[in-house]
């Protein structure tokens, strides 16, 4: 795959052109010279603080006594060398301050697995070992006498599940070890870009995703065959030279100025609400999953984290970065159902049957969706699942409620759609408004294909922490459901 321009290198020279890293303000005042309202924080009125933290995953549910695990797909760490601000390693060892930023970003969203997926620079240049940097009270996890992952451990108890992977033209993630050298050289290995490719990397013990899909033509998909794809990635929306790509209408421009009115010490924006500047669907990436399914191919989607703490460096109003690692994860992860304890084969099991869903919990946490087919003799199918019409399925359908909504906030107005996939296109065949109140929903199947559910929102109980960005307030994807085949 052809390699575009770093995103970090694009934004940071934007960046550098249109502000600086703030310093505290002697007065709330500040001036907009970006075409928005005059507004501070001392012009908002009083209201409580915006959550920037997660609470467990628990808190989603446990359908069909399955739990619920808030997974981390695609990020990087001090062995990636555009992360860090492009400094990973400091005079020989690794950027300790970034590393724990990293860390504690686990314990703040609470984590329960990540998937770490460096570059190959750093990646093939050691032991297997060393990618992964444990420190002191780190839990190792141990297969067949070889490191594959750790656990860390939060002060409140919660844990986190790490494991090493990589991100060059394919995306193992969950490796055991490194990949089989190719003509002797382990950089070649990380970057085959071929089905060989994805082979050893199954052999080394990963799944294979393939990352930016938009820059993927789909006869290059059907061949590679990888076990997950993205279906969102953060950078696709940023980069000027991937967000074409990724979605032809979104106007990239506007959101990086709305972006950057979230930016210094005085704005009175909620900067944890910074997605909704700039957020636009991968439609690019949708398209080729519905190609995928409709070819006969159960292909699960996950949405990329992509972190790095290489690009907004300057500080918002909570004294943090703007892309914080704890930032990032705060906006979306992948909700993954697991059976039994969190493992390393539970996890990936999960991923790689289907069984998750992308939750953007930047509009707040969802307390009990679920979506699953029945057959009429009672036997369930899980996302990522393959049922016979013969069987006289029905799906079924939960819409989420907001996990500790304020009692005097306005409420956001959900919709939940049911789509089916037609060639390039998810088409909708049913739509629910309030869709909470209506408990369990039950819908008969007519016909075979390939159908999936989208919980979307418009956040209005996140309008009174937008003074002056009012029009951020829109329709957007709350939860992108896995699909179900029906043949």
């Amino acid at each position: 795959m052809r390699r575009l321009p770093s995103f970090a290198a694009l934004s940071l020279s934007l960046l550098a052109a249109c502000t600086s890293t703030p310093t505290p303000a002697t007065d709330a005042s500040t001036v907009n010279d970006l075409g928005g309202a005059d507004a501070s924080v001392a012009d908002v009125p009083a209201r409580a603080p915006w959550p920037h933290e997660l609470a467990s995953a628990s808190v989603m549910g446990a359908p069909r006594g399955m739990s619920t695990r808030r997974v981390i797909v695609h990020s990087h760490s001090v062995h990636s060398h555009d992360a860090c601000d492009g400094r990973p390693y400091v005079d020989g060892g690794p950027n300790e301050p970034c590393l724990q930023s990293f860390r504690r970003a686990m314990c703040r969203a609470r984590i329960d697995a990540v998937f770490l997926t460096e570059h190959a620079g750093l990646m093939a240049e050691g032991s297997f070992e060393r990618v992964m940097q444990l420190r002191e009270g780190d839990e190792p996890v141990m297969e067949n006498g070889a490191l594959v992952g750790y656990w860390t451990r939060c002060a409140d108890g919660h844990r986190t599940l790490w494991l090493p992977g990589a991100e060059n033209e394919l995306m193992p993630i969950g490796l055991a070890r490194h990949p089989d050298p190719v003509g002797g050289s382990l950089g070649s290995a990380y970057h085959a870009d071929d089905a060989a490719g994805v082979a050893r990397f199954h052999d080394a013990g990963a799944l294979v995703a393939v990352a930016h899909c938009e820059q993927r033509t789909i006869t290059e998909l059907r061949a590679l065959r990888p076990d997950l794809v993205e279906v969102y990635n953060v950078h696709a929306n940023l980069a000027p030279n991937i967000a074409y790509m990724a979605n032809p209408t979104a106007n990239n421009g506007q959101a990086i100025v709305d972006l950057l009115r979230f930016n210094g010490a005085a704005s009175p924006l909620e900067p944890d609400l910074a997605f909704l500047a700039f957020f636009a669907e991968n439609t690019a990436d949708l398209a080729h999953w519905a190609l995928l399914w409709n070819d006969g191919i159960n292909m699960p989607g996950v949405a990329a984290s992509d972190a790095h703490e290489n690009t907004f460096m300057a500080l918002m109003n909570d004294g943090e970065r703007g892309d914080s690692y704890r930032r990032i994860y705060r906006f979306f992860s992948n909700e993954t159902l697991v059976e039994g304890g969190l493992t390393r084969a539970s996890v990936m099991d999960a991923l790689r049957r289907g069984r998750s869903y992308v939750a953007f919990e930047a509009l707040g946490t969802p307390e009990g969706f679920s979506f699953h087919a029945r057959a009429a003799d009672g036997r369930v199918f899980e996302m990522g699942s393959t049922v016979r019409l013969a069987d006289t399925p029905s799906l079924v359908l939960r819409a989420p409620t907001l996990h500790m909504a304020a009692a005097d906030a306005t409420p956001p107005r959900v919709t939940m759609v049911l789509y089916r996939a037609e060639a390039e296109r998810w088409v909708e065949q049913q739509r629910w408004e309030n869709p909470a109140a209506m408990g369990e929903v039950t819908v008969p199947v007519t016909a075979a294909g390939v159908y999936r559910v989208e919980v979307r929102m418009v956040p209005e109980h996140a309008r009174a922490y937008l003074p002056g960005m009012e029009q951020l307030v829109r329709d957007v994807p709350w939860i992108y459901g896995n699909p179900l085949r029906v043949q």
